[in-house]
């Protein structure tokens, strides 16, 4: 009997310094159940975050697991480890096909394959993307008729396949995620920064896209919003349930609460049917779309966490960056979500092109006076792939400094693309976490709502190492 077709599939990512939670590989995860639907293959997921291995260790283990196609997704703070990687496998597996995807490569494109030793880079939603690329395998190893797949020519140049491949439009079509290729147990830490101890939940996706276009963001699964109906979502959360026992679940998404009809179908066939489970939101989800309907409706279903992005606290700069967010309803959410027991945390960006020191200065008076619990002020990054640095370019060349992404968190990218001179703008980032934070209101806030008392010293811990890497 012939062997099956060995898939190995890889987050590369050794965990950064600061950050301490891990997250299940979602995106893997949706690829491989794909797959598995249309091919007898054997396939072997793992995330170099949680084995905690060397870029050398996971190579050696790719190559024990004899596979013919390797698939290694990745952000670019992890890319440094991709030359090591796949030179460790071409050396062990000559004749492996080493498939590259993940934000990384939808950011730097053909520049992530050239630096590596790959063969094949998927920008952007990889379920179509790789049945194509696994037929092709098992055809004949034929890539060239491949839509908008990056590929490397046999003398090493690397050019991108004219043409596109369709996303994926109806989500409910997606099989559940392999949840059975990873090991639930080892992903107790979540991404909330409220949820510091051990957790026993599972994240999920419910919708992919987003309309808004800001000009800092990859969009990875383009402009057109998709999401899975009430129902697919209600049955994943039990799915979850029953077999994980998982009493918590975050929802990853981009932006969830686009479809207020979605949104309340969803609260009240989960409170039917599941009743109230622990939910967070921390990529955060857009505040200017919450009313008193869904903010009371999210809450009775169990959220008690969420992040919401203001970036800016003007107008000027909101249209500059083409996020358009009403303002005022976004303080409003705010206040909507705290009132009905939400921890809520806020996102915000200093150091817009153009933007000045006043700008600046109403962001964080805004976030200040605001009903947010906790919140973080990111330094403005120009990262390749986005319309900001096409924008930086064209308007501010002068601005550009060389930016080291490799082995650091994000917020800790010293850029400064404003028209604030760097020593100043250094020192208003601080005074932003000073002002926020030293506000006898919000320090009792914090600790009547901090969710579970007895684990704020731990947050408090990780808080003051997050803001100490950050002033340092």
């Amino acid at each position: 009997m012939a062997k099956k077709t060995r898939l190995f599939m890889a987050l590369v990512g050794p965990p950064p310094k600061e950050v301490l939670y891990v997250t299940p590989p979602l995106g893997l995860m949706y690829i491989a159940a794909w797959l598995r639907e249309r091919f007898d293959l054997e396939i072997r997921l793992v995330n170099q975050r949680v084995e905690k291995w060397s870029s050398e260790r996971l190579a050696k283990e790719i190559v024990a697991f004899d596979a013919d196609i390797v698939a290694l997704g990745c952000m670019t703070p992890s890319a440094y480890a991709l030359p090591t990687i796949t030179r460790g496998v071409r050396e062990g597996l000559p004749k492996a096909l080493i498939v590259l995807g993940g934000p990384h490569v939808a950011a730097f494109r053909e520049e992530a394959l050239a630096a590596t030793f790959a063969d094949l880079a998927v920008a952007g939603e990889g379920e179509i993307a790789m049945e194509h690329i696994v037929r092709a395998w098992l055809d004949n190893g034929d890539m060239t008729g491949i839509p908008a797949v990056i590929r490397k020519e046999p003398d090493g140049t690397v050019t991108t396949n004219p043409g596109a491949l369709p996303i994926i439009e109806e989500l409910d079509s997606l099989p559940m995620p392999a949840y059975d290729l990873i090991d639930q147990r080892r992903y107790r830490w979540c991404h909330s920064m409220t949820a510091v101890p051990y957790r026993n939940y599972m994240a999920l996706f419910s919708s992919r896209g987003c309309p808004y276009g800001c000009m800092y963001c990859h969009n990875v699964f383009g402009r057109k919003f998709r999401a899975h109906s009430p129902e697919r979502i209600v049955e994943e959360i039990k799915q979850c349930i029953r077999i994980y026992n998982i009493n918590e679940i975050e929802f990853v998404d981009d932006c969830f609460n686009l479809d207020k009809k979605r949104v309340m179908a969803y609260a009240d066939l989960l409170l039917r049917e599941v009743g109230p489970i622990k939910t967070s939101f921390p990529n955060a989800i857009r505040g200017d779309l919450i009313d008193d309907d869904t903010a009371k409706a999210l809450a009775q279903t169990g959220l008690y966490y969420s992040a919401l992005s203001m970036e800016s606290g003007t107008p000027r700069i909101q249209k500059l960056i083409g996020k358009n967010l009403d303002i005022p309803k976004f303080l409003e959410g705010v206040e909507l979500f705290a009132k009905n027991g939400v921890f809520t945390v806020g996102y915000n960006m200093l150091g817009f092109p153009t933007e000045t020191l006043d700008e600046m200065e109403q962001t964080v008076r805004l976030a200040s006076e605001s009903y947010l619990h906790i919140a973080s002020f990111f330094k403005v990054t120009p990262f390749p792939g986005t319309r900001l640095l096409d924008y930086v370019r064209e308007h501010c060349p002068e601005k550009i400094k060389p930016l080291a992404f490799e082995e650091m968190e994000y917020s800790l990218i010293n850029a400064n693309v404003s028209d604030v001179p760097d020593d100043i703008f250094d020192k208003y980032v601080k005074k932003a976490y000073y002002k926020f934070y030293l506000r006898p209101d919000r320090i009792y806030r914090i600790v009547r709502d901090y969710p579970g008392l007895w684990k704020l010293p731990l947050y408090n811990i990780a808080l003051a190492k997050r803001i100490w890497n950050r002033f340092m």
